[in-house]
């Protein structure tokens, strides 16, 4: 979808040439109509003077001597003046400044005034104007040489054309710093949005403009809302892991009496059903607790939960006194959710405490996955190891490698449920090294990748 901006400054950017092509237009055509007016009205005072100096005598027409203006008496001077009769028996009188030009002058019904040529190849306006002296009807027609006046307009008409064009560009300009301005005004929500995301804080808060205010007020309530919803499914979770774990430990333990050793058939009809309830109710909450991709409510911050895990694990495991080797490249916090970040590195730490000797090593740094920025986690211990057929067999659900060790055999399961909510993947065994100068230890080695 095209931005928001960029319509806004689409619409106005026409809305904007479209006023000033009609105010241009308005202006200079205007300014042309006030300017031949106010010829047109000289035109007239001279036409009322040369009127009444005018005398028919003879058949001819005549003007009082030194009645016209001196201007009309210099050749080609640019003022004319030419008086007709219907009668052809009564002959024409021209102004000495016409010479012998034949000025336009038709005596019938055309609009007066108008534009024709004048001597010395230039535009005249002329004005016709009817009048009756000694009873004979006459024809006087007075013109202007408007060249220098149209080619001043023409000079106008190109820096008014020119300025306007400036200021529409700077008008162009200033809208878009002005709808910058405003638009800037959303970067609070968007990053206060991006913190949201990266469970930096659960609410938007930052200043935003009222027209916005009530938009960001129902995304708080929907962030409250599904923060509050994702606590109660977990809290539900946890409760109901907690009610049927002993009676799925008393079923175990019953399979494990020596009474059901003389009937294999029960006893293995009766395992099977317990782990398939076992499977369908870890499904079920492995569903519920996982939070997944998109937006986290509570990030994972390396290396301070990190720490607060391995703090768990060496109360767990004090007997073993683990030390634990942490290279954490990452400070900020991660776009994933907490307690699904708990989950899959406390499965793991909690499988290499159980096989490890004395020493675990911990990696975790940004590497390219699929292509884009992901994030690495590589857990190694310095157990007696896995083989290559133990490694495919103990990512299978419920599988136990040493069955004297407690447990149902789906924290790897778990492990694996967790990458894949976030579209990642887990890969045991040895592979990649990314501490080429530190040698490898003896046991398991397990890497997980996530998209960041």
């Amino acid at each position: 979808m095209q931005s928001l901006q960029k319509q806004l400054t689409f619409g106005l950017t026409l809305s904007l040439a479209a006023i000033f092509v009609v105010f241009w237009w308005a202006t200079t055509y205007t300014i042309h109509q006030l300017t031949e007016r106010y010829i047109v009205t000289r035109l007239e005072h001279d036409a009322e003077t040369l009127i009444k100096h005018l005398s028919l005598e003879n058949g001819r027409w005549q003007m009082t001597e030194n009645a016209a203006e001196v201007i009309y008496q210099r050749p080609l001077s640019g003022h004319y003046y030419l008086v007709k009769s219907d009668n052809p028996m009564i002959g024409a009188l021209s102004s000495p400044s016409l010479e012998d030009f034949p000025l336009y002058s038709p005596i019938g019904a055309l609009a007066s005034p108008y534009e024709t040529r004048a001597p010395g190849n230039t535009d005249a306006l002329v004005l016709h104007t009817r009048f009756v002296v000694n009873g004979q009807e006459g024809h006087l027609f007075v013109a202007e040489d408007h060249t220098p006046i149209q080619q001043a307009l023409r000079w106008f008409d190109a820096m008014f054309a020119l300025f306007s064009l400036f200021g529409l560009v700077l008008l162009l300009w200033s809208q878009r710093k002005i709808l910058q301005r405003g638009f800037d005004t959303l970067q609070p929500v968007r990053a206060a949005l991006s913190e949201v995301q990266q469970g930096k804080q659960v609410s938007i808060h930052a200043q935003v403009p009222t027209e916005i205010m009530p938009l960001v007020e129902a995304l708080n309530q929907a962030l409250s809302q599904l923060h509050a919803r994702l606590e109660r499914s977990r809290q539900a979770t946890g409760n109901l892991a907690h009610a049927l774990k002993s009676p799925l430990n008393l079923i175990y333990q019953l399979l494990d009496d020596t009474r059901l050793q003389a009937h294999p058939d029960l006893r293995q009809g009766l395992q099977e059903q317990a782990q398939r309830m076992l499977d369908l109710i870890e499904r079920e909450l492995g569903q519920a607790r996982t939070a997944g991709s998109g937006m986290v409510l509570n990030a994972f911050r390396f290396p301070d939960d990190l720490d607060d895990l391995i703090h768990t694990l060496q109360l767990l495991y004090r007997d073993k006194a683990i030390r634990f080797e942490c290279h954490v490249a990452l400070q900020d916090a991660t776009p994933f959710d907490r307690e699904d970040m708990f989950e899959l590195l406390g499965n793991l730490l909690d499988n290499a405490a159980k096989w490890s000797r004395a020493h675990i090593r911990i990696v975790v740094k940004e590497a390219v996955f699929k292509q884009q920025p992901g994030l690495l986690i590589q857990i190694e211990d310095d157990g007696a190891g896995v083989s290559a057929a133990d490694v495919l067999a103990m990512q299978q659900r419920g599988t136990r490698l040493d069955e004297s060790q407690p447990g149902h055999g789906l924290g790897l399961s778990i492990v694996a449920q967790v990458a894949a909510a976030y579209g990642g993947e887990v890969k045991y065994g040895s592979g990649e090294r990314w501490l080429p100068h530190e040698a490898a230890l003896s046991g398991l080695q397990v890497t997980v990748r996530l998209p960041l």
